[in-house]
């Protein structure tokens, strides 16, 4: 999948001062995997400008700060148009606050500037698991069943050196867990794998892959189901990068 195509799978948009501000501070640290825009909270934002702004795209991110109560309505009317066209939404709230009013997305997480990082970094192993250049790619599905239900989500991300074992690997991923306070189903897991093409070699890479998932079994607290996905990036070099989603 060229650039072009992936450009359409997936976009991110600011909304309001804050959420503008949010994308901007992470937008180079998004790798060209997704469109970008912006709407202001004094721009009129009718159905043809968003189902304009909704052509082609299968999974959507909103940056915003839901105290900021019209580019929440933005939000609201992006999310129920996308939910129509069966669009994986998913909202990145720059506030701690806990949110009185409903939001019409299918994920919200709430992301500080201290988890921020961490959190881009998993966006876009997410956003690469469903592309064809991903070695063992997920689809779409996979990512609206984890992601789409009202329980809790847990999320970790790390990235580690080949010195290190997989058991540490796995410690610390786990000791690494943000997300949100509400209870767990316990149903699925996500494990995203990004691997430096100079990790391993090639015929051990899913020996690798295999010993790291049994890890994660054995230490996770609970027995839901997991699927993961693969992707072996030159640029990545001798590193590992290792992504978990759970609800």
């Amino acid at each position: 999948m060229n650039i072009e195509e992936k450009l359409e799978k997936a976009k991110i948009i600011g909304i309001g001062n804050d959420g503008i501000n949010t994308l901007n501070s992470i937008k180079f640290k998004l790798e060209n995997n997704m469109d970008i825009e912006e709407i202001s909270i004094n721009q009129d934002v009718d159905k043809d400008y968003v189902r304009e702004l909704l052509d082609g795209v299968d999974l959507l991110f909103l940056t915003y700060n839901s105290e900021d109560k019209k580019a929440l309505q933005i939000v609201n009317a992006i999310g129920y148009m996308a939910d129509e066209r069966r669009i994986l939404s998913i909202g990145i709230d720059s506030s701690n606050k806990e949110n009185k009013d409903e939001v019409n997305i299918n994920r919200e997480f709430k992301v500080d500037e201290a988890s921020m990082d961490k959190f881009i970094n998993l966006v876009n192993m997410l956003v690469e698991s469903i592309s064809y250049q991903c070695m063992i790619n997920l689809d779409l599905t996979d990512l609206k069943e984890t992601l789409c239900t009202d329980g809790g989500i847990k999320y970790s991300y790390k990235e580690f050196g080949k010195d290190i074992s997989k058991e540490d690997m796995v410690r610390n991923l786990l000791e690494n867990v943000s997300g949100s306070h509400n209870e767990l189903l316990n149903k699925k897991q996500i494990i995203f794998i990004e691997m430096g093409s100079n990790y391993c070699k090639e015929d051990e890479m899913i020996f690798v892959v295999n010993d790291i998932l049994t890890i994660i079994k054995e230490k996770s607290e609970n027995s839901c189901d997991s699927i993961f996905s693969l992707y072996v990036k030159e640029q990545t070099k001798d590193k590992i990068k290792i992504g978990l989603v759970c609800n």
